[in-house]
C-alpha cells in the first residue's frame, strides 16, 4: 500500500477524518517498533565489512544502514583455510581484555588472529589486534532506514503481508493519544498478538532442520 491507501484502510475502522497527521506519525512509530522488536526477513542482509587495511588498527566501520547484529562476526583468513566465529564481548570486558591495543608503539601490542569483538560507536572492535591485514570479516544484520510515512510513501513497510497488525498498532497509538485507553488497550493486544505471529513465521523460516517422528498411522 502507498501511504494514502493505508490511511484509508485505517480510517475504515477509525472513522474520524481529522487525525490524518497523527495516523501518519503513529504509522512511522509502529513500523520502527516492529523493526526494533523483530529481526524480520524483510530487513535482513549480509555484508563483508571493510577489512582493516593498516597493521595495528583494530576497528572497522559498520554499514551505514546497520540496525541490529544477527549472530556474531565471522572471520575468514586470506587463504580461506580457516573460518572463525568471533566471540561477542561487552565494551567494558573488551577494554579490560585488550588494554594494550591503545599503545602507540606497535611492538608493545600483542597481535594475533582475532578471537573476540565488541560493537561500540558505530564500529566493530576486534581483539587481539590483528596480526595481518588480509583477514575478511562477515556479518549478518537488520537494516535501519527510518523515514516519515506520508501520503506518497510507496510502499508502507509491512502493509503487504502484515497490514492488520500494522493497523492495530497504529490504532493503539492514536487512541492512546486521545486518552481513549480502553480502545487503545484492545488494539494494543491485537497488535501484540500479530507481532507474535510474525515472530513465529520468521523463526520457522530460519530454524535448523529437525527430524520429525510420525506416529499413529
Amino acid at each position: 500500500m502507498v501511504g494514502s491507501d493505508f490511511l484509508a484502510y485505517v480510517l475504515r475502522v477509525f472513522k474520524r477524518t481529522d487525525k490524518d497527521t497523527e495516523i501518519y506519525e503513529a504509522t512511522t512509530d509502529i513500523i520502527a517498533d516492529i523493526r526494533v522488536t523483530l529481526k524480520t526477513e524483510d530487513y535482513k542482509t549480509e555484508a563483508f565489512v571493510t577489512a582493516i587495511s593498516v597493521l595495528g588498527n583494530y576497528t572497522m566501520s559498520l554499514p551505514t544502514d546497520f540496525g541490529h547484529l544477527i549472530g556474531d562476526v565471522t572471520m575468514v583468513d586470506d587463504a580461506g583455510s580457516e573460518v572463525r566465529v568471533l566471540n561477542k564481548l561487552s565494551k567494558n570486558t573488551y577494554n579490560e581484555k585488550y588494554d594494550d591495543r591503545l599503545y602507540t608503539t606497535l611492538a608493545d601490542v600483542d597481535t594475533d588472529k582475532p578471537l573476540d569483538f565488541a560493537i561500540y560507536g558505530g564500529n566493530i572492535h576486534v581483539g587481539p589486534v590483528p596480526d595481518a591485514t588480509t583477514y575478511k570479516y562477515h556479518i549478518n544484520y537488520t537494516t535501519e532506514a527510518y523515514t516519515e510515512v506520508a501520503a506518497g510513501t510507496d510502499p508502507v513497510p509491512f502493509s503487504e503481508r502484515y497490514r492488520k497488525t500494522l493497523r492495530a498498532g497504529v490504532l493503539a497509538e492514536v487512541y492512546a493519544g486521545l486518552e481513549a485507553f480502553e480502545e487503545s488497550a484492545y488494539w494494543r493486544q491485537m497488535y501484540n498478538d500479530g507481532v507474535d505471529k510474525i515472530d513465529k513465521n520468521d523463526n520457522d523460516n530460519i530454524a535448523d532442520k529437525e527430524s520429525v517422528c510420525y506416529s499413529g498411522f
